[in-house]
């Protein structure tokens, strides 16, 4: 019996679960990232790829796409990333600009290039985007 629930339980866990695409514009100037290239970006250790200023779009606080991003990308808390940013200001850092849905994402996408940014990996489909890497948000 406890197998049949644990089995059930997995399923169910699957079905729930998403996933996450890191995505650039369509020019994005290169076709993967590593995790520590999207940390960098998403925390404001780089700010540019080649010679060009990269737009970086994060979500508002209580999306569900950022807590999953911040989980399982920026491996940080909510908290600690408060922190971080406080800290940063005063290093004359900025945080990403918050946009309020996947449609504002693309907009932007379209008219700043080079631009950054997450969304689930369903809607990319039909967008001229570029997805730069993917991960399982539970």
């Amino acid at each position: 019996m406890l197998k049949i629930l644990l089995f059930l339980s997995l399923i169910l866990l699957e079905l729930f679960s998403s996933e996450l695409a890191v995505i650039g514009d369509k020019n994005f100037p290169t076709t993967n990232l590593t995790v520590q290239e999207i940390r960098a970006f998403f925390l404001g250790k780089k700010r540019y790829i080649g010679n060009s200023k990269i737009l970086v779009m994060n979500h508002e606080s209580k999306s569900p796409l950022r807590m999953c991003f911040e989980k399982n990308i920026l491996e940080k808390t909510k908290r600690s990333l408060e922190r971080y940013w406080r800290k940063a200001y005063y290093q004359g850092k900025r945080p990403p600009k918050i946009v309020s849905s996947t449609n504002m994402l693309f907009s932007y996408f379209y008219y700043v290039h080079p631009s950054i940014g997450y969304c689930d990996v369903n809607a990319t489909v039909n967008q001229e985007v570029m997805i730069l890497y993917r991960v399982q948000c539970e």
